[in-house]
């Protein structure tokens, strides 16, 4: 990964933009990281798993006994009827 200053992102972004599509760009920020410059490739595949991620953490609520999708909307439905 590719670490650069927040004054050589300024001056540079044109040539960090092709890099981030090599490779993630790690920006600092007064010595510390601060943001990073991903691909859109790289940015929808987190998508992807953040997507995956919180599917799992649904499974696992239901399972602890905790209303699934389904359940809660029938639940909401009922509600907004009153």
């Amino acid at each position: 990964m590719k670490n650069v200053s927040s004054k050589e992102a300024q001056n540079h972004f044109g040539d960090l933009m092709h890099q981030a599509v090599k490779e993630p760009v790690l920006i600092h920020r007064y010595g510390k990281p601060s943001a990073v410059l991903i691909s859109y490739e790289e940015y929808e595949r987190f998508l992807e798993f953040e997507d995956l991620y919180w599917e799992l953490k649904a499974k696992e609520a239901s399972s602890k006994g905790f209303l699934t999708k389904q359940k809660s909307e029938e639940f909401l439905n009922s509600i907004l009827k009153w």
